[in-house]
C-alpha cells in the first residue's frame, strides 16, 4: 500500500517573515522554523509564476518538519545571487546539458536530511530558474543551510509518506 503524494505551495499561506524560532503550521502538515536570526520567510514569488515562495535568506537555517516519514520528496527551487563571482559559477552550472541532474555548489547551501537515527548532508543543487530536485528518503526533517552567496526561493513540495506494514 502507497500513501497518497502531498503537496504545498504556499499560496494559501499569508505572506509573512519568520522570527527566530517561530514555528509556521501549514495544511498539508508541514511546521517550517527559522533557526537563525537572518532573513526568512513566505513572500512574493521572484522568478517563473506569480504565488508566494519559501525565500531562506543568506547566513540562514530553515527547517521543514514532517507530519510523517518521507519517501520521497521534489522541490521546485532556484537560488538569487547579486554576487558576481557567484553569477558567474551560477551561469556556468546552467551551461550544463539540461537533461543532466544539476551540479551542487557546495558553498551556496546546504540541506540536512535526518529521522529515525539517520542523517544526510548534502549540497544543494542551483539554479537561477525555476527547477524540480529529487531526494530520497526516509525522513522526517529537511534543513536548509545557506551561506551568503545567495538566497533559496522554495515554489513547492511534493512528498511520498514512507509506507511501513
Amino acid at each position: 500500500m502507497r500513501y497518497k503524494e502531498q503537496s504545498e505551495r504556499f499560496d494559501h499561506v499569508r505572506q509573512q517573515s519568520l522570527q527566530p524560532s517561530q514555528v509556521l503550521h501549514t495544511d498539508s502538515g508541514l511546521s517550517i522554523c527559522a533557526n537563525s536570526t537572518a532573513g526568512a520567510g513566505l513572500h512574493e514569488a521572484f522568478r517563473g509564476e506569480d504565488g508566494t515562495e519559501l525565500v531562506i535568506g543568506e547566513n540562514c537555517d530553515v527547517e521543514i518538519a514532517f507530519d510523517q516519514e518521507v519517501e520521497q520528496l521534489r522541490l521546485e527551487l532556484y537560488v538569487v545571487s547579486d554576487r558576481h563571482g557567484e553569477l558567474q559559477d551560477l551561469t556556468e552550472a546552467e551551461r550544463l546539458d539540461r537533461d543532466q541532474p544539476l551540479e551542487p555548489l557546495s558553498y551556496f547551501y546546504w540541506i540536512t536530511l535526518s529521522g529515525s537515527g539517520y542523517t544526510e548532508f548534502l549540497p544543494g543543487p542551483i539554479s537561477s530558474q525555476p527547477c524540480s530536485h529529487l531526494l530520497l528518503g526516509p525522513f522526517r526533517r529537511l534543513t536548509f543551510s545557506t551561506s551568503q552567496a545567495g538566497t533559496v526561493h522554495i515554489r513547492q513540495l511534493q512528498w511520498t509518506p514512507t509506507c511501513r506494514h
